[in-house]
C-alpha cells in the first residue's frame, strides 16, 4: 500500500459536524404520529442474529448502520472449547490480541493498530458499560466469565458520535446471557501450570416478571512463568423484572483478583530459562478489588418513543510492587484507587414523517476520581465529562440507509500530586471541548448483498494519570496534554447466503495529537499526526451440515507521519494477522474444532525510533474435542499444539548489564498446554 497516499481528511472534518447538526435539527422538528414500522433491511432473519445492540445502543432486528458489526454468538464460542474471551477474540478480522502471561489476565484488544495505547482507544463495553478505565490500565477482561455470554458484537472502526471517548479503533459489546426457563449449571476445569477453574449459575425468569441470574467464578493458576500465581474469584447477581410497557433491573458485581508480576527478560535471559523471573522482579504483584453496582430503565413512552438509560458505580481499591532491572526487588507497596460513576439516559424514536427514521437522543456523564500512592509521591484527578448526541438512521428507500450524528462533549480535570517531582503541588485545572460528526451509507445491492461507506469523527481525552508525569528533563516540565482527534473513512461490502457469509473492509484513519507513553522521557506525550490504512476480509463457508470453515485476514499499515517519528512504523502493531478455523460435528455427541493463527512480526513497544530489531512473527495452532452425554459435556481444549517458542509482546529495556543500553526485552508467552473440562446443565 502505497504510504504516501493521502485523502485530505481535515479540511473535510470542519464541515462534517456542522452540516449534520443542521440536518438532526431539522429531522427533530418534525412530528410524530405514527406507529413503527419494520423497515426492510434486505437480510432474512434467519440469517442474521434475532438482535444486535452496537449499531443504534439499542436493540434492533434488522441491520441498517453503515458500520459492519461482526456478531460471535454463543454456539461459536463453545463450538471454539476458548477458555477466556481473549481466546474468542483473538485472529478475528480487524483485532489484535497482546497478553501478556497467556491466561488473559493482563491482555489488551487493538483494533486499527494503535500498539502501546490500544487499551485507550478500543472501547470495550457488557451490556453497554464502559469497562475501559478512567486511568491507562487495561480493562479487565477476565471480569468478563465466559460461561455467562451471550454473544459478542464487535463494531468495527471509529463509533465517535455513537458511544464517544475511547471508541477510536472499533467498539466491543458483550452481551451477557438473558434468564429464561429455570436452569442450574455447574462447570469445572483443570490443567497445565496447575489451573483450576469453577464456574456455578442459577438463573430464572418467573411468568410474574421477575428475572435472576446469579453467577460464581473462581480460578486459581501457578501459570506459565515463575512468580506469576493468580488468583481471581468474580461474584455477579441480577435481579430484573419485565411489564408490559418496559422492563428495571438492578445488578451487583464483585471481584477479587491477585496476580504475581514477573516482568520481562532480555535476550540471554529468555534464552537461558523462559519461565524464570529476573530477580529484581522476584517479588512484584498487582491485586485489585472492584465492586460495581447498576441499576437500569427501559421504559415505552409511546407507540413510537421509548426511554433507555443507567446508572453505574465502579469502585476498584488495587495495590501493587513494581521493581527496576538492576536494582534489588522493591519493599515498596503502592496502591491505585479509582471510582467511576456513569449516567446514559437516550431517547428512541421513529419518525414517520422521514420513512420512519429511527433517531437516538441521548448524553453520557462520567465522573472520575483517582487516586495514586508511590515512594515517587501522590497523584489525585477528579475527571468529569459530559456529552450530548444525536444520531439518525433514515431509511431514504427501500435500498438505502443513511446514517447522520452528532456528538458535542467536554472534560474538567481537577488535577493534584504531591511528592519530590509534583507538577500540580497546589493543584490546577484542565479543560477542553470536542464536536465530531458521522455520516454514513448503507446500500442493499441485492438480497444477499450490503455495501458500506460512511466518515465517523472520533477523540479521545487524555485520562486522570496521564497529566502527571514530567518529561524527564533537566527542568522536569510539565506537558500539557491536546485532546486527540480523528477522522475514519471506511468503506466494506457484506454477503450473505444461506450458512455462508463474507465481508471485505478497506480504512483510513488519520489522527492529530495521538497520545501515548514515550519511556525515553518516562511521558506521555502527543505524537503529531499518525496514519492507519489497512483491510479486513472475513467469511464462513458450511461445507456440509456437519463441516464448517471460518477464515480472516488483517491488513494494518499504521506509522506516524509528522513530528520526530516522522515515518516510523507505530510500535506493537502487525501489518499481517490470519486465522483459519473449523468446527466439524462427528456425530451428534462428538465435535472437534481446529484453528491455525498466524502473526506477523511488530517493532518492539515503546521504540518510535524503529531502532531495535523487530518482535518476530509465529504461527499457533490450537484443538478442542467435546463429548456430550444427556446433560452433561467433556471437553479439552489444547493451546500451542506444536509446542511454539514465541512472545506475544516485548518492549524497549535499557539493560543494566550492557550499561543501561536500550534492549530487546520480552514476555514468553506459553507454550503447550491444556484445559480439562466437565459441565453439568441441569433444570
Amino acid at each position: 500500500m502505497n504510504k504516501s497516499f493521502s485523502l485530505g481528511l481535515y479540511p473535510v472534518k470542519a464541515t462534517i459536524s456542522a452540516a449534520i447538526t443542521a440536518a438532526l435539527s431539522t429531522s427533530l422538528s418534525l412530528s410524530v404520529y405514527a406507529e413503527t414500522e419494520v423497515v426492510d433491511s434486505g437480510i432474512k432473519a434467519s440469517e442474521i442474529p434475532a438482535v444486535v445492540v452496537s449499531g443504534a445502543r439499542t436493540e434492533q432486528s434488522t441491520l441498517t448502520t453503515p458500520a459492519s458489526i461482526t456478531v460471535i454468538t454463543r454456539k461459536q464460542i463453545d463450538a471454539s472449547g476458548a477458555n477466556h474471551i481473549v481466546e474468542v477474540l483473538r485472529g478475528q478480522g480487524g483485532i489484535q490480541i497482546r497478553d501478556f502471561y497467556g491466561d488473559g489476565s493482563r491482555a489488551t484488544v487493538d483494533m486499527r493498530g494503535f500498539g502501546d495505547a490500544a487499551s485507550s482507544n478500543t472501547l470495550i463495553l457488557i451490556d453497554g458499560r464502559r469497562l475501559n478505565n478512567p486511568d491507562i490500565g487495561s480493562p479487565d477482561l477476565n471480569s468478563i466469565a465466559l460461561d455467562d455470554v451471550e454473544r459478542i458484537e464487535i463494531v468495527q472502526g471509529s463509533a465517535g458520535v455513537l458511544f464517544g471517548d475511547q471508541a477510536v479503533g472499533g467498539v466491543i459489546n458483550v452481551i451477557t446471557r438473558k434468564a429464561g426457563a429455570l436452569l442450574h449449571s455447574l462447570k469445572l476445569s483443570a490443567g497445565s501450570f496447575n489451573t483450576v477453574n469453577l464456574h456455578a449459575m442459577t438463573s430464572q425468569a418467573l411468568k410474574n416478571g421477575i428475572n435472576y441470574r446469579v453467577s460464581l467464578d473462581v480460578r486459581e493458576s501457578d501459570n506459565y512463568r515463575d512468580n506469576n500465581e493468580s488468583s481471581y474469584l468474580n461474584g455477579f447477581g441480577k435481579l430484573g423484572y419485565d411489564y408490559s410497557s418496559g422492563s428495571i433491573f438492578a445488578e451487583l458485581q464483585y471481584i477479587d483478583s491477585d496476580l504475581n508480576t514477573p516482568g520481562a527478560l532480555f535476550a540471554d535471559e529468555l534464552a537461558a530459562d523462559r519461565r524464570q523471573v529476573n530477580a529484581s522482579f522476584a517479588t512484584d504483584y498487582s491485586n485489585a478489588e472492584t465492586t460495581v453496582a447498576r441499576v437500569g430503565l427501559v421504559q415505552e413512552l409511546s407507540n413510537n418513543w421509548s426511554f433507555e438509560g443507567e446508572i453505574t458505580n465502579r469502585e476498584t481499591d488495587g495495590d501493587f510492587r513494581i521493581s527496576f532491572a538492576g536494582s534489588p526487588p522493591s519493599t515498596d507497596n503502592f496502591t491505585q484507587d479509582r471510582k467511576t460513576q456513569e449516567f446514559t439516559p437516550r431517547f428512541i424514536g421513529f419518525i414517520p414523517a422521514l420513512n420512519n427514521t429511527m433517531l437516538t437522543i441521548g448524553a453520557d456523564v462520567i465522573e472520575s476520581d483517582y487516586e495514586l500512592s508511590t515512594v515517587f509521591g501522590d497523584q489525585f484527578n477528579e475527571q468529569s465529562q459530559q456529552s450530548f448526541y444525536a444520531q439518525a438512521v433514515i431509511p431514504a428507500t427501500k435500498k438505502l440507509d443513511v446514517t447522520l450524528g452528532v456528538r458535542h462533549a467536554s472534560v474538567e480535570n481537577e488535577l493534584r500530586d504531591a511528592g519530590f517531582f509534583a507538577l500540580y503541588p497546589t493543584g490546577v485545572q484542565i479543560d477542553d471541548d470536542v464536536t465530531v460528526g458521522t455520516i454514513g451509507l448503507a446500500i442493499k445491492a441485492n438480497d444477499n448483498w450490503r455495501i458500506l461507506l460512511r466518515a465517523d469523527e472520533n477523540y479521545r481525552f487524555a485520562k486522570v494519570d496521564e497529566y502527571l508525569q514530567p518529561a524527564f528533563t533537566p527542568a522536569f516540565a510539565p506537558i500539557e496534554l491536546k485532546t486527540q482527534e480523528g477522522l475514519s473513512l471506511e468503506a466494506g461490502a457484506e454477503w450473505i447466503q444461506g450458512g455462508n457469509s463474507a465481508k471485505f473492509i478497506v480504512y483510513q484513519l488519520d489522527l492529530e495529537n495521538e497520545i501515548t507513553f514515550d519511556p525515553t522521557i518516562f511521558a506521555n506525550i502527543n505524537l503529531g499526526d499518525t496514519e492507519r490504512k489497512g483491510l479486513i476480509a472475513s467469511g464462513y463457508w458450511q461445507t456440509t451440515q456437519r463441516l464448517g470453515f471460518s477464515l480472516s485476514y488483517t491488513f494494518t499499515d499504521a506509522e506516524v507521519t509528522s513530528g520526530v517519528s516522522a515515518g516510523k512504523d507505530i510500535p506493537l502493531v502487525a501489518e499481517h494477522s490470519a486465522l483459519l478455523s473449523t468446527d466439524y460435528l462427528i456425530s451428534d455427541k462428538w465435535q472437534v474444532y481446529g484453528e491455525v493463527f498466524a502473526i506477523s512480526d511488530r517493532v518492539f513497544s515503546g521504540d518510535f525510533d524503529n531502532s531495535l530489531s523487530k518482535l518476530p512473527g509465529y504461527a499457533l495452532v490450537n484443538f478442542k474435542a467435546e463429548y456430550n452425554y444427556n446433560d452433561f459435556t467433556f471437553s479439552g481444549r489444547v493451546n500451542n499444539v506444536f509446542n511454539k517458542e514465541y512472545s506475544d509482546i516485548g518492549q524497549l529495556g535499557f539493560d543494566p548489564n550492557a550499561f543501561f543500553a536500550p534492549s530487546e526485552a520480552y514476555y514468553p508467552s506459553p507454550e503447550i498446554n491444556f484445559l480439562l473440562t466437565a459441565a453439568w446443565n441441569f433444570r
